[in-house]
């Protein structure tokens, strides 16, 4: 993304802050200026949130032998929620 664009997309997310939040918007700005200005960020989209949420969901729930249970519960198979417990959970946000 070039410097314009990236400034472009900024711009839209200030007005975007502005409409959604009206007054709270300067300070919501100003928060994430102070807590990650200068530093390149890449956003993960909303899909791949839901599920690391979903996965950490999954293994918080997990007592150990209640695989269909949340194969269910999540709409996915036994295999899949073995896969997930399998696999360290990637945090996107702390």
């Amino acid at each position: 993304m070039t410097r314009h664009e990236n400034g472009e997309v900024i711009r839209e997310l200030f007005d975007r802050l502005h409409r959604e939040f009206g007054r709270l918007a300067p300070q919501i700005i100003k928060v994430m200026a102070e807590s990650v200005g200068g530093v390149r960020l890449t956003f993960p989209d909303l899909q791949d949130l839901y599920r690391q949420e979903r996965d950490r969901r999954i293994h918080l729930e997990f007592n150990g032998g209640n695989h269909e249970e949340l194969a269910i519960l999540y709409r996915l198979r036994p295999r899949q929620i073995r896969k997930i417990l399998n696999k360290k959970l990637e945090v996107a946000y702390e």
